[in-house]
């Protein structure tokens, strides 16, 4: 196996993270500690910043991969990691035989005379299967001697119930993950990088704290003492990011979850009452349980109300929403929402997403493009539209937008008939996909051009034949030059 994955990554300038370290600290006098957050929140940076601080030296460490999905290749790199560091420590190394078992990893380690921190990386990597049954047992049964933490995207499939209401296990959720003003203008200082407490403070407001978000804006920070400035940065910053998110978080998820996450993303506060309006989920409490406990995306103010907590995860998804179903998809969900407030009473929230569901009636603000983290955006050049009462911040849908995209031609053909008058139901980002398709360009090569998942772009094929009435995209592309939506050069 290679040796950098028995060792903490090496990530860049690694920032010390002192009330995080505490919990970590009092973590390895329990059985187990959970590091659980969504793509991109610091897990792994974190655990490999804690480990060079412990006074014993680095803990035992195995970053999985998806080769670990095999029983015996996964107990020897565990049966690696566990020799490595206590051969560090000096004294006698754990010796493992051929064939290594759970039970003769446990024996083994109960045995060693001195206490051990094993740190597993990545559990995520590791599917439903015997080799994730067999790691989540030696974890479960660790002798007295032994700490285990797990770093995952998702939580573990054990009984966390006892093992909290034991008082053997520590868990760090993605809200803990978020970096705090002090902690961002650290590491702002740890990549040289100079920013007022006001374009910091922005930096957090954008980025809800989201690691991977901090931690690209310290490397490539925005010049300027105008904290304006900072926020016009955040169009290279959200299709950096939006890239990553989609890829490592929504393409890996069933398509009904995909769907529910992403209507959560025009909401702020919401019930389950009301996101079932806009779905139409039967199972929806399901979905939103998944969402919240085995994703820690979601986050629940008490025992009715969720919300999606990361702003610029937000704007990431409500503009993947938009170009999967097109905007006036986004105005009727709005509108859906304003009627389900109106029956309510709440009459003041029902205006509000009336009046956000007409503005987006023809599609985004003025300017098109990448849209704004949520509460930094005007309409229409006037004060701020907030969403309605319980829904904090702005809603991405309603910010206006950065980076100018594509225009549809001001003058449309008339309607014919056959595939020319579906033709002219076609959204703005069909168009823009269906422009590409002359191109040679894989699906793949699509999505990463315009920034969206492979999933997005497929749907949106779809679409296009389906309206146009053909089955192959050579089809497609003739009917589109046909009809003038496309030159005849593509």
């Amino acid at each position: 196996m290679f040796h950098t994955r028995l060792v903490p990554p090496a990530l860049g300038p690694l920032l010390d993270r002192p009330r995080l370290f505490r919990t970590l600290d009092r973590g390895v006098t329990r059985r187990l500690t959970l590091v659980v957050g969504p793509p991109g929140a610091g897990k792994s940076a974190l655990l490999a910043s804690w480990a060079g601080s412990l006074p014993q030296g680095e803990p035992a460490w195995l970053t999985l991969d998806a080769d670990d999905n095999h029983v015996p290749r996964l107990l020897t790199h565990l049966a690696a990691a566990l020799t490595r560091a206590t051969a560090s420590q000096g004294g006698e190394a754990l010796r493992f035989g051929d064939g290594v078992s759970v039970p003769a990893l446990l024996d083994e380690v109960s045995r060693h005379p001195h206490p051990l921190v094993l740190v597993v990386d990545a559990f995520h990597e590791l599917k439903p299967g015997p080799a994730r049954s067999a790691l989540l047992q030696f974890a479960r049964y660790a002798p007295g001697g032994l700490s285990v933490v797990l770093a995952s995207r998702r939580e573990p499939d054990l009984p966390l119930h006892k093992l909290r209401a034991g008082g053997e296990l520590t868990e760090i959720r993605g809200a803990d993950l978020a970096f705090t003003h002090a902690e961002t203008a650290e590491l702002f200082r740890a990549h040289g990088a100079r920013a007022g407490d006001d374009q910091i403070a922005a930096v957090v407001r954008c980025s809800g704290g989201w690691a991977l978000a901090v931690r690209y804006a310290s490397v490539n920070p925005v010049r300027g003492n105008d904290p304006r400035s900072c926020l016009e940065g955040w169009s290279q910053a959200i299709r950096h990011c939006s890239d990553f998110l989609l890829s490592e978080l929504l393409d890996p998820m069933p398509a009904g979850d995909q769907d529910v996450l992403l209507r959560t993303s025009l909401l702020g506060g919401f019930s389950a009452s009301l996101l079932r309006a806009l779905t139409g989920r039967a199972d929806l409490n399901r979905v939103l349980r998944r969402l919240s406990n085995e994703h820690d995306l979601l986050v629940r103010d008490d025992e009715w109300t969720y919300r999606l907590p990361n702003p610029l995860m937000r704007g990431v998804l409500s503009r993947e929403l938009a170009e999967r179903y097109g905007w006036p998809e986004v105005s009727r969900l709005l509108g859906k929402a304003a009627r389900w407030y109106e029956d309510m009473g709440v009459a003041s929230a029902a205006r509000r997403y009336a009046a956000a569901a007409q503005a987006h009636e023809a599609g985004p603000a003025p300017g098109g493009g990448i849209l704004l983290p949520p509460g930094l955006g005007h309409v229409d050049g006037g004060a701020p539209l907030r969403v309605p009462a319980g829904d904090a911040g702005l809603s991405p849908v309603t910010s206006p937008v950065l980076s100018p995209a594509p225009q549809v031609p001001a003058e449309a053909p008339s309607a014919g008939s056959g595939p020319y008058a579906a033709a002219d139901s076609l959204t703005r980002s069909e168009l823009d996909v269906l422009r590409l398709l002359p191109l040679g360009l894989t699906l793949d090569e699509i999505a990463a051009r315009r920034h969206v998942s492979l999933n997005t772009v497929k749907t949106q094929v779809q679409a296009i034949y389906r309206k146009l009435q053909v089955g192959r995209r050579r089809d497609a592309v003739r009917v589109a030059g046909e009809r003038g939506l496309i030159s005849p050069r593509g």
